[in-house]
């Protein structure tokens, strides 16, 4: 099922396995945009449950550094699973973490960098210098992960995409242009909402509305985009 495969990627780029036996803590949280995430957390919590026999929660909070969503589940064996089976570190992993050694090849690896990139990446869209909307789309990763960088460079320059990177706070990969971004559709896809909007007003329009939420582009696209959710 590749499903699983991107449930793996998204917790390597925004997930935290919580594991101390010694407190009966067992706990996978993952931590989102507040008006973004919501409905491709209700996808992420169809996977958890058919692993794992219990369905996750989903917490919205208000606090002094803003709003945020969290998706988590307390259940020993599906942490010791994730652990164990999946090789997914626990604990501290932002400067660490990278994709477990058996499931780098592409067979695998496309979706988890699918899932890596619809948690810690996105897809954009800047001015060019002949047009005063943005129509130049980018597909990006962000991560501070050295080895997480090597191994998403490695893999996508070997299926053919023209990788760029920059080394800022923290590593930035990124794909540039409508061919690339058609590369990406076909080989890797997108799968959370707020992605398939901001593509599906890019390719309406011919042009992308910056900042606007996941709810104003649907009422953009004169629909709540249910057949592709």
């Amino acid at each position: 099922m590749t499903n699983i495969y991107e449930l793996i990627g998204v917790i390597i780029g925004d997930g935290s396995i919580l594991y101390n036996p010694k407190k009966y803590l067992y706990r996978l949280e993952i931590a989102g945009n507040y008006t973004e995430d919501y409905k491709y957390f209700l996808k992420l919590s169809q996977i958890i449950l058919e692993i794992s026999g219990n369905k996750p929660k989903i917490r919205f909070r208000e606090h002094k550094l803003g709003r945020s969503i969290t998706l988590y589940i307390d259940n020993k064996n599906f942490v010791e699973y994730l652990i164990n089976e999946l090789q997914l570190p626990y604990g501290k992993k932002t400067f660490s973490v990278k994709i477990p050694d058996k499931f780098l090849s592409w067979r695998y690896s496309r979706h988890i960098i699918r899932g890596i990139f619809e948690s810690d990446g996105c897809l954009y869209f800047s001015k060019s210098k002949v047009n005063k909307y943005p129509t130049y789309p980018r597909i990006e990763i962000r991560t501070s992960s050295d080895k997480l960088k090597e191994q998403i460079v490695t893999i996508l320059k070997n299926k053919k995409f023209n990788v760029q990177t920059l080394k800022l706070r923290t590593n930035k990969i990124y794909l540039s242009g409508e061919f690339m971004l058609k590369k990406w559709l076909n080989e890797i896809g997108i799968n959370n909402p707020k992605n398939i909007s901001k593509y599906l007003i890019w390719k309406k329009q011919g042009y992308y509305v910056p900042k606007c939420t996941l709810n104003e582009r649907e009422n953009l696209l004169n629909s709540n985009l249910a057949d592709l959710y």
